[in-house]
Parts: C-alpha cells; sequence; structure tokens
C-alpha cells in the first residue's frame, strides 16, 4: 500500500504544471505579458495563433494593469447587430476556439486608440473572469456646463478630453503629441460626436427630463474662450450651469465583447468601464452567462458604454443576466429579440429576394437551408405562414436570394418582411441593478420563457419596453410568455424615452383591431416608487396580461409634471387582467 501511494504521488509531480483535470494553463508572464510590458497586444496575438489547435486551455494573468495598443492587432472584417460594420482591428481575436478561459485574476486591460477587444467568433465553451476593460481616451466627450448665453452655451472642458478649435468647429483628439504618435500609432486621432446630452453632474444621471440635440453631419460651431473655456455657438441649446454636456460617440464600431456564431459563452466577475459601441453583443449565438459583471465608469467620466450594456440577436439556448450592475450607458441595460428581412422582389412563388433595411444589420447571415421562417405583414405584424429555406444565396450584404419550401402566403407580398423560427432563448434576468442611463432599462423582445425578477430599475425612460416592428428598427419581437415580479422600479421615467414604466409597444401600423404582437405577460409584486402620476403600464396590442399585487409608494425625489386619472393607458388589447393592491 505504501509502495503504491509513492507511485501515485511521483506520477503527479511528473505531471506539468497547469495539465491537471486535463487543462492547460498558461501563464501569460512566461510569454512576455506582465504589467511592465509596454503593449502587450504583440505577445497576445502570437500566444492566440499558437493556441489555435489547443482545444483546452486557461490564460492566466498575474494581477496588475495591462496596456493594448493596436498597432500589431489583428484585423477581421465583422458585420455586428445593431453596431457598425467594418474592418475591425481585434487584440484578442479568437476564432475557432474550444474550452478557453481567460482569467485576469482581477488585472485591469487598458486599451489604446480604435481597438476592438474581443471578438469571438465560431467558438465554444469560453469563459470570461476577473478582469475589466478600459480605454486612455474614452470614445464620447464631456464638458460642464458654465453658462448660456444669447448665442448658445459656454462649456469647460476638462483635460482627460482633448480638444482644438479647427475651422471655427469643434473637435475632438487623442492629444498625443507628435513624438508619441511616432512611438505608437502614426496618425492623430479624432473622435467624432453626433449628438449632445446633458447629465446631473450631483447625480451622475441624464439630467431631468433633458432631451437628445442631435447635430446630424452639420459641424458644431465653436470658439474658444481661454483655459479650457469653449463657446458652442447653438441658440435654442441650453443647460443647468454645473450639470455635465456629454457629446455622445458619432459610431458605434468597438465593443467591448463581441460573440458570433458561438456557443456556451460565460463572462464572470467582469467590469467594463468603457467601450466604443455595445458592452457585450451576442449574435447567432447559443448559451450566454453574464453574472458578477458591471458596466460603470471609470476616472470620474459620466458615460460608461457609448451604447446598450448587452444586446443579443438571434440567440438561442439560454441568456442569463445576474447579480450585474448596468449604469450610466448611452443606452438600455439590454436588448433581445431577432432581425426581419424585407421582401424586395418576387422572382417566382416559393422564391424572393430579401434585403436586410437597417444600416446596422446589413451582412447578418441568417437565412441557410433547412432554417424555418414565417411570413409577416411589415405595417400589421400579423403572420401569415411558415416555410422552410431550401437554398439561401448571399448576393451581397444588403441582399440574399431565397428559395422556400412553400410559395408566399395569400396576403404576403413585396414590403412584407421575413423572420427566423428558431429555438427561442429562455430568458432569465435577475438580482441586477439598472439605472442612470440614456433611455430605458431594458428590451424584452424575445419568445422564448422570460423571468424579470429580484431588480432594481432607476430608469429616465421606460424600464421594460416591448417593441419590435417591420417597418423601420426591422427587430423581430412578440413576447409569448414573460413573467416581470418581485422588481423595485425606482422613480423610472424621469426622462423622455418611454410612454409608462413598463411600456408594451409594437410598430402596428394597420390591423390595429386585430393584430396583438406580444402576449401572455404577468406582472406580479412589484413596487413601484414614483413621483408623480406617471403611466405604471403601457399596454398596446397585447393579448392576455394580467397585472396584481403591484405597490405604488410616492416620493418627493423630482419634480412633479404628469397629472392623469389612471395609471394605466390600455389601447387594442385582449383579456388584460388589472388587479390594484
Amino acid at each position: 500500500m505504501k509502495n503504491m501511494k509513492f507511485i501515485a504521488l511521483f506520477l503527479i509531480l511528473m505531471i506539468p504544471w497547469g495539465t491537471m483535470a486535463g487543462k492547460r494553463q498558461i501563464n501569460m508572464a512566461d510569454l512576455g505579458v506582465t504589467p511592465q510590458t509596454p503593449d502587450c497586444t504583440p505577445a497576445i496575438v502570437k500566444c492566440l495563433q499558437e493556441c489555435k489547435d489547443d482545444k483546452n486551455i486557461t490564460m492566466l494573468f498575474e494581477k496588475g494593469t495591462y496596456h493594448f495598443f493596436p498597432d500589431f492587432g489583428k484585423d477581421k472584417y465583422c458585420f455586428v447587430s445593431n453596431n457598425d460594420e467594418g474592418l475591425k482591428r481585434t487584440i484578442f481575436l479568437l476564432e475557432q476556439v474550444q474550452n478557453m478561459t481567460i482569467d485576469g485574476q482581477g488585472s485591469n486591460f487598458i486599451f489604446h486608440g480604435f481597438s476592438n477587444p474581443f471578438v469571438i467568433y465560431d467558438s465554444k465553451n469560453v469563459t470570461f473572469k476577473n478582469f475589466s476593460i478600459d480605454y486612455v481616451r474614452p470614445f464620447h466627450s464631456e464638458a460642464i456646463i458654465i453658462q448660456n448665453n444669447p448665442d448658445g452655451i459656454d462649456v469647460m472642458i476638462p483635460k482627460s478630453f482633448p480638444y482644438k478649435i479647427n475651422n471655427g468647429t469643434l473637435v475632438f483628439t487623442d492629444g498625443r503629441s507628435k513624438e508619441e504618435r511616432q512611438t505608437t500609432v502614426s496618425r492623430e486621432i479624432v473622435y467624432p460626436y453626433g449628438s449632445l446630452l446633458e447629465f446631473d453632474t450631483n447625480k451622475r444621471e441624464t439630467a431631468f427630463m433633458a432631451r437628445d440635440y442631435y447635430l446630424g453631419n452639420t459641424p458644431l460651431v465653436a470658439k474658444d474662450l481661454g483655459n479650457r473655456k469653449v463657446r458652442l455657438f447653438l441658440k435654442d441649446l441650453r443647460g443647468t450651469v454645473g450639470n455635465t454636456l456629454v457629446f455622445a460617440s458619432a459610431n458605434r464600431n468597438y465593443p467591448g465583447f463581441t460573440v458570433s456564431d458561438s456557443e456556451n459563452l460565460r463572462f464572470e466577475n467582469i467590469t467594463i468601464f468603457h467601450s466604443g459601441g455595445m458592452g457585450i453583443v451576442g449574435q447567432r449565438t447559443h448559451n450566454v452567462t453574464v453574472e458578477s459583471c458591471k458596466v460603470t465608469p471609470s476616472n470620474g467620466r459620466m458615460i460608461s458604454c457609448t451604447a446598450d450594456a448587452t444586446h443579443f440577436s438571434n440567440c438561442t439556448g439560454k441568456i442569463e443576466l445576474s447579480h450585474c450592475i448596468f449604469e450610466n450607458q448611452m443606452d438600455d441595460a439590454t436588448n433581445i429579440h431577432g432581425i426581419y428581412v424585407q421582401i424586395a422582389r418576387q422572382i417566382a412563388p416559393n422564391e424572393v429576394l430579401v434585403q436586410l433595411k437597417h444600416t446596422q444589420q446589413l451582412g447578418f447571415d441568417f437565412l441557410q437551408k433547412g432554417v424555418p421562417v414565417e411570413f409577416v405583414q411589415g405595417l400589421s405584424l400579423i403572420t401569415k405562414g411558415n416555410a422552410v429555406v431550401l437554398e439561401a444565396e448571399r448576393i451581397n450584404k444588403d441582399f440574399t436570394r431565397v428559395k422556400l419550401s412553400e410559395p408566399l402566403p395569400e396576403g404576403i407580398k413585396v414590403g412584407d418582411a421575413i423572420g427566423e423560427l428558431r429555438k427561442f432563448p429562455a430568458i432569465h434576468i435577475h438580482d441586477n441593478y439598472i439605472g442612470k442611463n440614456r433611455a430605458r432599462g431594458m428590451l424584452l423582445n424575445c419568445r422564448g420563457k422570460t423571468i424579470v425578477e429580484n431588480n432594481i430599475f432607476h430608469s429616465p425612460g421606460a424600464a421594460i419596453l416591448f417593441e419590435g416592428d417591420a417597418n423601420f428598427w426591422f427587430e423581430q419581437g412578440g413576447v409569448n410568455d414573460c413573467t416581470i415580479r418581485n422588481n423595485v422600479f425606482d422613480n423610472c421615467l424621469f426622462g423622455v424615452w418611454g410612454e409608462a414604466i413598463i411600456d408594451v409597444q409594437a410598430g402596428i401600423k394597420e390591423q390595429r383591431d386585430v393584430s396583438r404582437y406580444n402576449k401572455n405577460i404577468k406582472v406580479y409584486n412589484n413596487t413601484f416608487r414614483v413621483f408623480d402620476d406617471v403611466y405604471l403600464l403601457h399596454a398596446y396590442g397585447v393579448e392576455n396580461m394580467e397585472w396584481k399585487n403591484n405597490k405604488r409608494v410616492m416620493t418627493n425625489d423630482y419634480p412633479s409634471v404628469r397629472q392623469r386619472d389612471s395609471l394605466y393607458k390600455i389601447e387594442y388589447c385582449d383579456g388584460i387582467k388589472i388587479s390594484e393592491p
């Protein structure tokens, strides 16, 4: 027996460190990736190339701060749902990876310039944990309002947001000297902005009832007043002195994590301080878990992500968001939906040319041989029939030729839509804090079983919005089984993005008397803390909804601006049951 124990101990000691349980562990410091490394990108790219055939590894970083520059990143052209397409200069490009874990052990990953931190394609069983991501210079800009005047407003721009006045217009830059540009990215980087929005500096949230000021392609005329003070010439722009004016990024080019056509993704104890697009965006992916993560600003900034904290399109399996903080992003905490294509031409009774309509959906492939689909009227959102794709030929990023198992049903014509009838994911969103961001809390547009429970919402718009349309955004929605219970809605709708705290809408333009897009919604045991007679519920085009045991508590936290005779607005619905507490 003693000899057997000795032999077992000897065999254990002979196993190389890090290969226990079949998992090879790579200590990144052994590859020259340390907090003292000036630019960790080359070593990361080399490590991922050398390990591309290894199906079971952990990349382990010793705790510290790591810097990543874009110069030696990998290029990949990406079509990313609800973000901007383009050639993405990526630091961590994971393609056809299996059973990989990236463990930062509490590290901070700092990215420089125009770079995408993580892009994941065609991979399985990938876990990210225990690190944060941030940028030295964020993709948006901020300033403090110091004075209103007849021509516009005066602002003071902090040093952390470099700028210049170029031909009488305000331009934000990276602020690097010529010497610095010679050692890293050679070009001066300009950070374009497309809209303005006022934030309450003390409350660190959108200013009360503030609205977006969209600039379009019009340059913002400005004058440098010295000492980093700038006059902005916009006659109808006003703000509260001391509040923060956010210059929102004009693009969504640099999401924190882009996940596509993958399976079993897990995010654990990840903090996203900033990203130049969405924080985590998943498309055509099976099973995503986001647990104990944060989206929150750093370094005194007002803004975290420049778009949604999380976003999921045409996914399957299960999506779980739990014990997270989603705050100060420039759009919603999450949006879970599918995508419609529009019928552009009928070639034969069962053959059509379809088009992706929204610019941030171009190149989104979901029509493949064997995929079941539905035919949906574009203006009524009524489903008229189903079929299976027999052939699909992608012509370009806009158009695809599709041959179907069935002819177009009666009532479907050019201008109507086709959506995928996949196995819709189960959604569980629980124990999160969501608030202080621009726009809504979350958009629920998934037909799988959806449960939203034990969350705190403090959203300037609708806390929960149900939407979907086939004539503008072309986002496939229509919940079939959704339960909202035991949440706290804390002074929501102190802004302008929504009609009710729970806002059930749809892009139904025709046949409103019969079209019922969202179905079987249950709202139980929630607390609504409100400062005026805001609608608690707006239901439009809904079939079967039960509202019971929900409590309203009045506060004095904001000025009262609404006086209504009812707490509920119900339009074109069937089977709505409302029980007051």
